[in-house]
């Protein structure tokens, strides 16, 4: 990580064999301020970053926009209802097994962050999201439950 993006700091995580990275990225014109948890898979745990990176801008804040055409209220996020504008960003798609524990986060999910966050500010411009990606259809993912 260090040899790739030097301005990015890592501190232990706050749950034993957890890592946090803190570091900017910029989009078209603004500098945002992340925090990329990730921490060793273990039997039986199932949050988030020990399945995959779990990516958040700290600054500044997303913006929700109920009223966008697309991606409404905020595009490719994993919704954090506690915390909308701080849910984890959707980088990738995890059915297709895009990303997995032999990957480097800094080869892979810190320039996904930056093509996402490109993405978003222009969504914030025009309400159209143009980052693709793929979102479960609710009754067929219940469908198959």
């Amino acid at each position: 990580m260090r040899a790739l993006w030097p301005g990015f700091e890592a501190v232990p995580g706050i749950s034993p064999g957890t890592v946090v990275w803190f570091g900017d990225l910029t989009g078209f014109e603004r500098k945002f301020h992340l925090f990329i948890q990730y921490g060793l898979p273990l039997p039986g745990r199932r949050e988030m970053c020990r399945l995959m990176p779990e990516v958040r801008v700290l600054r500044p804040r997303l913006v929700p926009n109920p009223d966008a055409a697309e991606e409404a209220p905020l595009p490719h996020v994993y919704f954090d209802l506690s915390d909308l504008a701080g849910s984890p960003l959707c980088l990738f798609d995890p059915r297709l097994r895009e990303w997995d524990g032999s990957l480097l986060i800094a080869r892979t999910t810190i320039p996904w962050a930056e093509r996402w966050l490109w993405n978003y500010e222009l969504w914030e411009a025009t309400g159209e999201w143009h980052g693709g990606g793929t979102h479960p259809e609710p009754d067929k993912e219940k469908a198959h439950a």
